[in-house]
């Protein structure tokens, strides 16, 4: 009989579980679920317009109508171009004599062994004295750090640079890499 009874309240629970959940329009408690599109917190949104054709109301979550047409061209003026500095020196080299930021670099090590280019924010730089950003290239390898849309670094007085065996070291590599420094 104990079993009976078991089975019977396994089935009822199963059965009811399969009975549909009122949620939605039809439940009970429909009022919760409506959305007023034509307001929202109580702010009056504004009819749907055509792309490109701003509201003549309140848009939620939109701070300004902006729709703006942008046409890239080649530009021609300095300000839009970095220059470039072609280093083959292993000693402290100026690059440029006031404040600047370098944008990007290549270099190539020909020396057998890892070389340092070391930044200085300096006219003139003493190897192994206040050496900024040491980047360290592999003998024989070819480094690129490209130009981004922002600077690399900033250098508040001068832009120069070193090349030495190790990353704030003051020896100076056997052989002179080859870089192009790119700064404005």
């Amino acid at each position: 009989m104990k079993k009976l009874i078991a089975i019977v309240l396994v089935v009822a629970i199963f059965l009811l579980a399969q009975q549909p959940v009122s949620q939605g329009p039809q439940a009970t408690n429909f009022a919760n679920w409506a959305i007023n599109l034509a307001a929202l917190n109580a702010v009056a949104l504004a009819s749907p317009t055509a792309w490109g054709t701003a509201p003549s109301g309140n848009v939620i979550g939109v701070n300004a109508n902006v729709l703006a047409t942008v046409s890239p061209s080649p530009q021609t003026g300095a300000g839009f171009a970095t220059t470039s500095f072609d280093l083959a020196s292993t000693a402290g080299t100026n690059i440029k004599a006031t404040a600047g930021n370098v944008y990007g670099f290549y270099i190539f090590n020909p020396n057998p062994t890892v070389c340092y280019l070391q930044f200085y924010n300096s006219v003139a730089p003493t190897l192994g004295t206040n050496a900024l950003h040491p980047y360290g290239i592999q003998a024989g390898y070819t480094t690129a750090i490209p130009i981004g849309q922002f600077a690399l670094f900033n250098f508040a007085t001068a832009i120069s640079t070193g090349e030495t065996t190790t990353a704030t070291g003051s020896t100076q590599c056997t052989a002179a890499m080859t870089a192009t420094i790119l700064y404005q």
